[in-house]
């Protein structure tokens, strides 16, 4: 999976992904591990290697990862940000 990023507008500012999808006017805002992912979503990735790259960048189980990133990945999916 991969953003969608002919009609993405995104900015970090510190902490905090501020994202415009500009087929849509929708604006989101992500902070904490959701900039790490969306970064790392820049390329593709699958699931499995999104939680590999946060268990090994972040303290956090694997568990807990996962359920971060396909909760996230499905926000994303829902708001069509991703091809």
């Amino acid at each position: 999976m991969r953003l969608r990023s002919n009609d993405i507008s995104a900015r970090t500012v510190g902490d905090e992904t501020i994202i415009l999808s500009l087929s849509d006017s929708q604006y989101f805002s992500v902070t904490g591990i959701g900039t790490r992912i969306f970064e790392l979503l820049g390329e593709e990735h699958s699931a499995d290697e999104l939680v590999e790259r946060i268990v090994g960048e972040y303290e956090v189980d694997e568990e807990v990862a996962r359920r971060d990133v396909e909760a996230f990945v499905g926000r994303l999916r829902e708001a069509r940000l991703l091809r």
